[in-house]
């Protein structure tokens, strides 16, 4: 069966209407299409070398069959005919970690296998594998009454997306499919995958290169971050998915991505290809600003407070901070991501650009209000619909913030017993989901962090409605109002906080009368007080739609949703803003080198995201890197580097390829300057920073002498 692509918004309308469009060529997060060969000429306009068939095919081997999202986090590039996977180290960190104790400590040292049966299996990690795009827009909204409510048509697009999923699911080969709504529901394509789920780790650097500046340099520039990892990818003897088994062997792709160390210039071309997880270009003025208030702000505030409380625990004991690493890093990431953002919305002047934007559009309904009807009062219902729900959108964040992202005793216990229903379940299951949940919590950590979240909720609740009124009157009764005495009381006498205790419950049945299930209940007795369905999303949907038929001319992309995409860009330093003090040599520079990355470590030596353990410190030094990576033009080893490519959060893994489609490094991060890129793309700030594949290589070869893994790879 041959399905036809969402040619609407493919690369093939990118590619045929760039000539004439004010689009620019770096920003955009293009839905891979069907290529045809009547479009290669446009392609080599912009630098690429490859034909049509070699990027995408439906039909034939071509780069795309060698694309992976990874765990439904991130993305991953497959790089041999075995199976081998390239991805970011923060995108494994979790299992890297999950596999690490103070015995044998893969996060500080690292990790390689030497051979396939030293490969280390991840349970619930998975792949995805891009089989297929179809339009199906005619197939759900055609067949919606123009006169439908929101409710009914919400319904009838669930129920008629349901339908075409069924139809292409085939479980016994791992195969199925996914709706995805683009323009905020515009339109609708349906996205067919394959599932491996026998993806086992490989190798991994020490976590003072993988993770080189931690919090310091995250979101900035210049980096040095070695930052990857490699798995592999593993299939039953026919090839096709099958759980982990011993017996499992490598998969073989259809294609794998060969791999370049001949290097690049500034200006040439460069592309990812990955699964960004989401932007919100389109978004009101009104909506950025609750963004920026009640989603930053709050996250920012809350994260903070519990960083603190996990970097004091982890500094004070290893076996702690293995426990906790991953869970750090996550919360980490977006608490610098929330300050980033609205301090570059504020920079870059973003809500006032909006606000002119949608003048325009005022203008361009009230010119018109016949042909244009369904516009009318767009944008007052978006600023009342905005300004009601702003108290609830507030508290809607703290909540979650507080109490699904704060205590994990308190998540486990409101998951098990309330959210997900009170199940009957086997005893093995049960003391199964409590020995993987507790092996990474610490007690008396998880204990301050409900202890310091509660106080900070009920502190910052923008009204008493929001209070949890039920905790409350039970802290009264318990400690005549003593927060402190209660969580004491709580963690003393819970047999959720003594793992021991726990270990000999057969069920959350068993625990009905639980002090930490009455704690639960209260809080999530708030739910209905922070939830509820927003009315904003239906005026934005319009909003958007307004804006594409005001300006009929101009291509737009769609936001970025999880689904694979392809960026193109070039290689290109920042163009910092005139006047910008306080600047290095190198931080004016696209590529990084050995040399900084030690100056870094011996210059800030009271940082300890720039610490080094022995063995690297001392490899670093010597500088005795295989020759076939050094630079030819620079005589350095590159470590990262610079492009114009468009990407965000889901794109870490994903891989940057030449003009000729091979692998010269992956994207990891974005920087500082422009970080409303989700927002709004800065077409002269916006950059994305790669680890150069030949750093990578020689962590790989040099440092961990994994000359297994190298011989594997086509290196051109």
């Amino acid at each position: 069966m041959k399905f036809g692509i969402c040619k609407i918004f493919s690369l093939f309308s990118l590619l045929s209407i760039l000539s004439t469009s004010s689009v620019k060529a770096d920003e955009g997060m293009w839905v891979v299409g069907t290529i045809s060969a009547e479009t290669d000429s446009v392609l080599r306009s912009l630098g690429l070398e490859m034909t049509a068939e070699e990027l995408y095919s439906s039909d034939q081997p071509s780069l795309n069959n060698a694309i992976v999202q990874l765990g439904g986090f991130c993305s991953g590039v497959i790089v041999s005919p075995d199976g081998l996977m390239f991805t970011n180290h923060h995108c494994g960190y979790g299992a890297i970690q999950s596999h690490s104790s103070v015995k044998n400590d893969y996060l500080k040292n690292g990790f390689i296998a030497k051979k396939h049966e030293d490969e280390l299996p991840n349970e619930d990690l998975f792949v995805l594998l891009h089989l297929k795009t179809i339009d199906v827009t005619d197939k759900i909204l055609g067949r919606i009454p123009e006169n439908a409510t929101v409710d009914v048509r919400d319904s009838l697009i669930d129920k008629y997306s349901d339908e075409i999923v069924e139809l292409v699911s085939y479980n016994n080969e791992g195969v199925y499919g996914e709706i995805n709504p683009f323009f905020k529901g515009s339109k609708y394509c349906l996205s067919v995958y394959q599932r491996y789920d026998d993806v086992r780790l490989v190798c991994a650097p020490p976590q003072c290169m993988g993770k080189y500046g931690g919090d310091t340099d995250n979101w900035m520039w210049p980096r040095q971050t070695c930052d990857f990892s490699v798995f592999r990818i593993y299939a039953g003897k026919d090839n096709r998915p099958a759980p982990y088994s011993k017996d499992n062997v490598p998969y073989k792709p259809l294609s794998f991505a060969h791999v370049s160390t001949q290097g690049y210039k500034e200006g040439d071309y460069v592309m990812t290809l990955g699964y960004p997880g989401s932007t919100d270009r389109y978004l009101s003025s009104y909506g950025i600003y609750n963004t920026m208030r009640c989603e930053n702000d709050v996250r920012y505030q809350v994260r903070g407070v519990k960083l603190d409380i996990l970097k004091k625990a982890m500094d004070a004991d290893d076996a702690i901070r293995i426990k906790y690493a991953s869970k750090q890093s996550s919360c980490s990431n977006y608490w610098k991501f929330s300050l980033g953002q609205n301090t570059a919305l504020q920079n870059l002047n973003v809500l006032n650009d909006k606000r002119k934007l949608e003048n325009d559009v005022k203008a361009w309904i009230d010119s018109d209000t016949v042909s244009r009807k369904r516009y009318v009062g767009m944008l007052d219902s978006l600023s009342f619909y905005y300004e009601k729900e702003f108290k609830k959108a507030y508290a809607a964040n703290l909540f979650m913030e507080s109490f699904i992202g704060g205590s994990d005793i308190l998540k486990f216990v409101l998951y098990k017993n309330m959210f997900g229903g009170v199940r009957v379940e086997d005893s093995l299951s049960f003391r199964n989901k409590v020995a993987e949940t507790y092996k990474d919590i610490d007690v008396d950590t998880d204990k301050e962090i409900f202890r310091s979240l509660l106080k900070n909720y009920i502190s910052h609740v923008p009204d008493s409605s929001f209070l949890p009124v039920d905790l409350l009157s039970r802290i009264d009764s318990v400690s005549q109002g003593d927060i402190d005495k209660f969580v004491d009381f709580l963690y003393s006498q819970s047999v959720y906080a003594d793992v021991v205790k726990l270990s000999k419950v057969s069920s959350f049945e068993e625990t009905a009368a639980d002090p930490m299930v009455d704690v639960a209940m209260d809080i999530a007795a708030l739910v209905p007080s922070v939830s509820g369905e927003s009315k904003t999303y239906e005026y934005e949907r319009l909003l958007g739609d307004a804006i594409r038929e005001m300006n009929h001319s101009r291509l737009y992309y769609p936001d970025a949703n999880f689904t694979l995409r392809l960026s193109y860009g070039l290689f290109k330093p920042i163009n910092f803003p005139v006047g910008t003090k306080g600047l290095k040599e190198e931080a004016e520079s696209m590529v990084t080198t050995p040399q900084s990355f030690l100056n870094k470590h011996f210059n800030e030596s009271q940082n300890s995201d720039y610490e080094l353990i022995d063995p690297v410190c001392k490899w670093m030094k010597k500088g005795k890197f295989s020759s076939r990576y050094i630079d030819k033009n620079t005589g350095n080893l590159p470590l990262c580097f610079l492009t114009t490519n468009d990407i965000t959060g889901g794109n870490s893994g994903s891989g940057m390829f030449d003009s000729k489609g091979r692998l010269v490094g992956l994207a990891f991060d974005g920087n500082w300057e422009a970080m409303s890129g989700d927002i709004k793309f800065d077409n002269n700030l916006q950059r994305c920073i790669g680890v150069d594949i030949r750093w990578v290589l020689s962590v790989i070869e040099d440092y961990s002498k994994g000359k297994n893994l190298i011989k594997e790879l086509v290196i051109e």
